[in-house]
């Protein structure tokens, strides 16, 4: 079985970590900004105020999401073989781990809708798939 190349899935996971921050920061800022005001509303609580500090925290939860997808792909390699296929279905396998089956606990909690749910899981089906396909680009054993 042969060993993961660390630097460069640290590389890959990096590049997926970018591509999934920013696609992120545009869908709730822009496309699901409505579904997040209404959920503050039925919480009658207040949006957050926006600074740098909790953009910590989204870095680290793509990063961890992209490092997952990355190392899926990294072992799936020796079963599937190199290359898009494989990308696409490590890609998957993260999105269920982190943007299907994640979020759906916070919805009898009242934190999450059912339709935000939804809405986050298919704009993350593509994400997860796109930055995986670009992160594993970069990795060779």
């Amino acid at each position: 079985m042969p060993q993961s190349n660390w630097p460069r899935l640290l590389i890959g996971t990096l590049v997926a970590a970018i591509i999934m921050f920013f696609s992120d920061g545009f869908f709730h800022e822009v496309i699901a900004k409505a579904d997040w005001k209404a959920l503050y509303a039925a919480l009658h609580a207040n949006e957050p105020a926006p600074h740098g500090s909790s953009m910590v925290y989204f870095a680290i939860f793509e990063i961890g999401r992209a490092f997952t997808a990355l190392l899926f792909y990294a072992t799936m390699r020796t079963r599937f073989g190199a290359g898009p296929k494989t990308a696409v279905l490590a890609g998957i396998a993260g999105w269920v781990a982190f943007s299907l089956t994640g979020p759906v606990q916070f919805i009898p909690l009242g934190f999450f809708s059912n339709a935000l749910w939804l809405k986050v899981a298919a704009f993350h089906f593509i994400v997860s798939i796109v930055s995986t396909l670009a992160g594993a680009a970069l990795y060779k054993e």
